[in-house]
């Protein structure tokens, strides 16, 4: 049944059928196989034979004035040659008046058109309404009705004269059954296979913007029906192959020229109906089983746009389009440049705008986001990668569920991982305090919750001092007070006790500031005195608030001469400490207030949320001009890490959030 409703509506079919059932009742009822050539059988049977190959051929095309214009200006001259045929003048004028109507109609319609103007302006929308008149008026089961209709009545009395009332009926309802045909449902293929990817042609290849990216015109029945993130397929004219068909999606719509037009990027290739795609003509893939293996295997719910100019090797700038608004900063994206798997992370976003032409415009988002390099799993790390992605190269939300892990022991230490995988970011503890490492961040974000986690890690081979005013670590920890008498025998201690020296006072006076330095000098020695007996230790002095304990020079409490010199004294401490095994572990709120000394020395850096530009200068040395922007918008429990104590040494946003036990 589906084969014959197919064959039935091929309009090849329907037109042989249709003139052998002419023919054969024209001979039935007139002993004749063709009409004679008189005039009023010419024009008879004219208007019958053109309202049918009208409707066969000419109407699924006819959609513009300048078809009426076509057909009835030659209507027009030849009504007017046979005026002296008519016997009845009103049916004559009532003729020559509506094909007349009908050009000026078509002419005013193109006459109003703007091109300069959007579609929504009053001109255009008033040229758009008369051209839907016009057109209506003007199609070929219209017209060519109204040739076949005055033909009949001017004719009538001779036509009955010469044939029975019979053969007139069965005119009438030839023409009747004419007119019931859609001329939609048709189709030109003799196969039902050929004519179901035919049915799904959208559109055909006029440009290439790039290796990836072709510029599709939309057949004009077909650009309702196509949205961002159809699956494609065609075959293009210089792709090196005949063995598959590239598979795309549609990446962006516009207008062009008041055409729609499509951008779509090539994601991969597919060896499905290959023989049936007619070169550069682009087909919309329509079947659930197709589309489901298609959005797999093209990783459509994954992507994320595509890499734009002013991309660099450290830095990628995309253009966004992704199927679900779900990317953040500090989300990893992948891309393949040959055989390698490149890791970058989102670092911002803005809106830019595309100039098509001068008249059209469109908007789109552009992401910004910097190279991790190759994640190597042996080494829990990524590696730069020394080369720059080429423009269009799909971009696609990391999927890092493949990766499995390896194992790794103390001193390695996992602070966090990247956000929305499970890639860890690993800190050396050994290294981490050696060459010092510096916790900086707002009040509330996190840094003395991940600095009690670092020093329980540490314990264990590290006696750690805890120098802090605030008295917040004595209320969480069971800490050992030290003063100058009992420092040798904490240190020769074979426990994981922690040393707390608590200040006298929260402010930033002379004696704070001269009494840390002593015990800090102190301790320098006896570390020193253990190095040069070869018995060396390792020890760590936890600075919390250190804007009180080591403070700029302009934030000092008191301006005087002595006061900075101390200050600077604990920098040189902190310069020479690390040779002997003593490290540093400095928690501060702003790096402003914190001596710059002591900061440099801080090879390892984790930063949370911030929002100073003291801030941002400072770290933009350490993590980058572009990186350091992301700073006020970082998430609760998110930091940049980056140094030396850092498996992998590339600045990147880790998410520190621990799982509620």
């Amino acid at each position: 049944m589906d084969k014959l409703k197919f064959y039935i509506t091929n309009r090849f079919i329907l037109l042989l059928v249709s003139s052998v059932l002419f023919i054969g009742i024209h001979y039935l009822l007139t002993d004749s196989i063709l009409p004679d050539t008189s005039t009023k059988n010419i024009w008879f049977y004219s208007g019958l034979f053109m309202l049918f190959f009208s409707i066969l051929f000419i109407e699924p095309y006819y959609s513009s004035p300048k078809n009426v214009i076509t057909n009835s200006i030659p209507l027009l001259l030849v009504y007017v040659s046979i005026k002296g045929t008519f016997t009845n003048n009103t049916l004559w004028g009532s003729t020559i008046l509506l094909i007349g109507i009908l050009i000026i109609l078509s002419i005013t319609a193109i006459a109003l058109t703007s091109d300069n103007e959007s579609p929504d302006s009053v001109r255009n929308k008033l040229s758009n309404s008369i051209k839907n008149i016009a057109v209506f008026l003007g199609r070929g089961k219209v017209i060519y009705s109204f040739v076949f209709i005055s033909v009949l009545i001017l004719y009538k009395a001779e036509i009955v004269s010469e044939v029975s009332d019979t053969y007139l009926f069965t005119m009438v309802i030839l023409w009747g059954l004419i007119l019931i045909i859609d001329p939609k449902s048709l189709h030109n293929s003799f196969t039902k296979e050929r004519n179901k990817i035919q049915s799904n042609a959208i559109g055909e290849i006029f440009g290439v913007q790039s290796k990836k990216i072709f510029l599709v015109k939309l057949y004009e029945d077909r650009s309702k029906s196509i949205k961002r993130f159809d699956i494609l397929n065609f075959k293009y004219t210089m792709q090196d192959s005949d063995a598959y068909a590239i598979a795309g999606i549609v990446f962006d719509t516009y207008l062009l020229n008041q055409e729609k037009w499509v951008k779509v990027l090539q994601l991969g290739t597919t060896n499905n109906d290959l023989a049936a795609l007619k070169r550069n003509i682009v087909y919309k893939v329509t079947e659930t089983d197709q589309i489901l293996e298609l959005s797999n295997s093209l990783r459509i719910k994954d992507f994320v746009g595509v890499v734009i100019e002013k991309s660099s090797i450290g830095s990628i700038k995309f253009e966004y389009s992704k199927q679900t608004d779900d990317i953040q900063e500090g989300d990893l994206l992948e891309l393949k440049v040959s055989s390698h798997r490149l890791f970058y992370q989102v670092i911002s976003g803005t809106t830019e705008l595309e100039k098509l032409e001068r008249k059209n415009e469109t908007g789109f988002i552009e992401g910004e986001a910097i190279q991790l390099g190759v994640w190597k799993n042996d080494l829990l790390s990524f590696q730069k990668f020394g080369w720059v992605p080429s423009i269009n190269t799909p971009i696609f939300k990391a999927d890092t569920s493949d990766i499995q892990v390896e194992q790794y022991t103390y001193p390695d230490f996992k602070l966090g991982s990247i956000p929305n995988t499970q890639l860890p970011s690993v800190i050396n503890l050994h290294d981490a305090i050696s060459h010092h490492t510096a916790l900086i961040g707002v009040t509330g974000s996190g840094k003395s919750f991940l600095a009690r986690e670092i020093i329980e890690q540490l314990k264990s081979d590290t006696k750690v001092i805890c120098i802090d005013f605030t008295g917040e670590w004595k209320k969480k920890q069971q800490l050992t007070s030290l003063t100058s008498d009992n420092l040798d025998a904490f240190l020769a201690a074979q426990d994981d006790s922690i040393g707390l020296v608590e200040l006298p006072t929260v402010s930033n006076t002379v004696s704070v500031i001269q009494s840390t330095e002593n015990f800090i000098s102190l301790i320098f020695s006896k570390a020193k005195e253990a190095y040069e007996a070869d018995s060396p230790m390792r020890i760590c002095l936890v600075l919390e608030e250190a804007h009180t304990i080591v403070p700029e020079g302009n934030f000092l409490g008191v301006n005087d001469f002595n006061s900075k010199a101390v200050v600077n004294k604990m920098g040189q401490v902190a310069l020479q400490g690390r040779k002997y095994g003593v490290g540093l572990l400095v928690i501060a709120q702003r790096t402003a207030n914190v001596s710059k000394t002591v900061l440099t020395q801080c090879n390892t850096i984790i930063c949370y949320q911030a929002y100073d530009e003291t801030s941002f200068n400072f770290l933009g040395n350490y993590v980058g001009k572009d990186l350091v922007q992301t700073l006020p918008n970082l998430k609760t429990y998110h930091a940049i890490v980056t140094g030396k104590a850092i498996r992998s040494n590339l600045p990147m946003i880790v998410n520190l959030e621990r799982e509620i036990e």
